[in-house]
């Protein structure tokens, strides 16, 4: 039961990190919902496969996935962010809020 709630949870969050990335224009908020995505998303789906399964083989390979989604997500993330900043992609001008 609480693994299916992990599971449903992570596929909501890798949804809205898609409608994200088709939603927004410029690059720096393309890249917050595909971190929501990647990184809440993609966590929670995983540990929701582990409770559904068990720890067994499966669950010690869905860890090391866990650990690689960890480090390799926020370093894609910089990465993608610091190209589009040396390339000349200014972060927008914030409108004042209403």
């Amino acid at each position: 039961m609480i693994g299916t709630a992990f599971l449903a949870a992570g596929l909501a969050l890798l949804l809205l990190g898609g409608v994200g990335l088709l939603r927004f224009r410029g690059p720096y908020e393309r890249l917050q919902a595909s971190g929501v995505g990647d990184i809440g998303g993609a966590l929670l789906f995983l540990v929701g496969l582990i409770l559904r399964l068990g720890w067994s083989a499966t669950g010690g390979i869905l860890v090391a996935l866990i650990v690689f989604f960890l480090f390799t997500g926020p370093l894609s993330t910089h990465a993608i962010a610091k190209a589009a900043f040396v390339r000349g992609e200014r972060p927008r001008e914030e409108r004042p809020w209403p």
